[in-house]
């Protein structure tokens, strides 16, 4: 995929709309769950994989990370506008800061899986209370 189509990508998942921005966010968060989840099986399936798998397996989590901050920080802000309830945006960093923990092995490899899975379901339950507090918003997106 080319830099001009993923600009537009972004540009339509998250500056068209902070309800798409968190319809977005629960779906990387649901696709990381996912990704936390089969990645062991994968890898012991196919043992071939495991050397090139090691190799990308660290970028590929900050950039998906990168992602979900972007993704999260527009839909949580966009929302707080909205409806001023700074739980939610605190949900939200908490969810981003034990992804964060996850990603950067701060407490080791062993709680890399877990605290990752933790951290996109307090992303997700974030994006869902958005959701919910400004479909109740009567200002225009």
């Amino acid at each position: 995929m080319s830099n001009g189509r993923l600009i537009g990508l972004y540009y339509y998942i998250v500056m068209v709309s902070p309800m798409k921005a968190d319809i977005a966010g629960i779906a990387l968060s649901a696709a990381c769950l996912v990704h936390c989840l089969l990645l062991p099986v994968v890898i012991l399936a196919a043992p071939a994989w495991h050397v090139w798998l090691g190799e990308t397996e660290t970028a590929l989590h900050w950039v998906l990370f990168g992602i979900a901050l972007l993704v999260t920080g527009w839909a949580l802000y966009a929302g707080y506008r909205r409806h001023a309830a700074m739980s939610v945006v605190a949900t939200g960093a908490v969810g981003l800061l034990v992804m964060l923990a996850g990603a950067a092995h701060v407490f080791g490899r062993p709680t890399e899986a877990t605290l990752t899975i933790l951290g996109a379901a307090i992303v997700a339950a974030a994006h869902l209370l958005n959701v919910r507090l400004c479909a109740g918003c009567a200002q225009p997106e």
